[in-house]
């Protein structure tokens, strides 16, 4: 995997980190939302950030492990990346979760329809994911961050 694409194993190895920590994230609010008795678990939206979610980690993680990061590992520049690859990723995910809503109000309606459709949709998940979400993601995304470069640290030494 060295190199294609001109990703490393390092890029990679930060994507599959952040994809999986998004993995559990999303199945950790779920069952919260469950808990709580929101009833959720059959919502189209939480579905798809089960799974959407942590391949937009995946790939978005690794594309700011291969941008930002120097070549000797740096724990706290990997919670700073870590860090924003969540959030970041937060916003992507909001964004295809609303072009899939227009996509599908576009079926059904007009083109105003599928614009309203996206923009209430982006935007409700934008101010959810940014009074409920990012708390809790940021931190999980910069101690991810934090601890993959501080193991290829100690791996180092």
């Amino acid at each position: 995997m060295t190199d294609y694409l001109g990703l490393s194993r390092r890029d990679v190895g930060a994507g599959l980190a952040a994809g999986g920590s998004a993995f559990l994230a999303a199945v950790l609010y779920i069952v919260w939302n469950v808990v709580q008795g929101f009833r959720l678990l059959g919502s189209p939206v939480l579905f798809l950030a089960m799974f959407v979610t942590p391949v937009i980690a995946l790939l978005f993680t690794s594309v700011v492990w291969r941008v930002t990061m120097p070549n000797e590992p740096k724990p706290v520049y990997g919670a700073l990346a870590g860090a924003f690859a969540a959030v970041v990723s937060i916003f992507i995910f909001t964004s295809v979760i609303g072009l899939m809503a227009a996509i599908t109000e576009s079926f059904a309606g007009t083109l105003e329809g599928s614009v309203s459709e996206y923009l209430s949709f982006a935007g409700a998940i934008a101010v959810y994911g940014g009074f409920v979400t990012l708390p809790v993601i940021i931190p999980i995304g910069a101690s991810v961050g934090y601890g993959y470069e501080w193991y290829l640290a100690r791996g180092q030494t």
